[in-house]
Formats: structure tokens, sequence, C-alpha cells
């Protein structure tokens, strides 16, 4: 999963509360908990990353190592977007989870649609496992 620098910033904005320039571990345990890639304790996770907090170097160097796990957490993250478990994710999918992980805003409504587009391989109008995988793995 290689988000570019921008992408992880917007991430790391949102979740950063307080706007102190640092994630704690329980905004970041909340994020993997959402996406599915995590079931350590908080304390655990704190023992794996060895801070309380990370920066936005930190994270996105966190980021490069939980990315290369494979793809089982491609299948898991897939799974968190596919709400209806049909096996795509259309872009209105895709609106209700961003807007669960507080990563939507509706002045850019038509982000979704054009990202659905943008990597819908096959012109279904939807996005399944394999063009979400080459979405995840090819987003430079």
């Amino acid at each position: 999963m290689a988000l570019n620098r921008s992408y992880l910033r917007i991430i790391f904005e949102k979740l950063d509360k307080n706007r102190d320039g640092l994630v704690t571990i329980d905004e970041l345990q909340w994020l993997l908990e959402r996406l599915g890639f995590v079931e350590q304790t908080a304390e655990e996770l704190q023992l794996i990353v060895g801070k309380q907090s990370l920066d936005l170097d930190e994270f996105s160097l966190f980021y490069d190592a939980v990315s290369k796990d494979g793809d089982d957490d491609i299948v898991r993250a897939f799974d968190v977007f596919d709400l209806n478990g049909d096996g795509y994710i259309s872009s209105e999918e895709l609106r209700i989870v961003l807007d669960r992980l507080g990563l939507w805003d509706e002045s850019k409504a038509d982000d979704c649609g054009r990202m659905t587009r943008v990597h819908d391989r096959n012109l279904d109008g939807l996005i399944d496992f394999e063009e979400f995988k080459n979405m995840i793995l090819h987003v430079q």
C-alpha cells in the first residue's frame, strides 16, 4: 500500500485532533481498528511503535512498515470498504467509509466518484478486488 506523502499528511492531520503535530497511540489505534488492521491494545501498540506519539515522519515510517504485510491486509482493507459484501466498492461505499474515518469533506463531493472512475479498469462503475489492489499498490 503505497500512499504518497500528500495523502499521508491529510490522514495525519485528520488524526491529529489537537493540532499539536503528533498522532497519539490512541489516535493511531482508532484508525487501525477502523481499517481492521490491529487487534492489539494501546499498550501493545505503544510497545511496537516505541513511543506514545508520532510526528508526521514517524507516522510515515510506521505506515511503510505496516503496508508491507501483504495481501491479507489488502483483503481486510477491501472488506472495510465493501460495506454490503458484494465483492465491489461503489463510490457511495467509499464516501461512507471515508466519512466514518473522518476523512470526508463535503466540499470535495466529486472525489469518490472521480476515484472510482480513475481506478475502474473494466468500466463497470465499481471497484473490484483486483482494481482495489492495483489502486492501493500503485498510488504514488
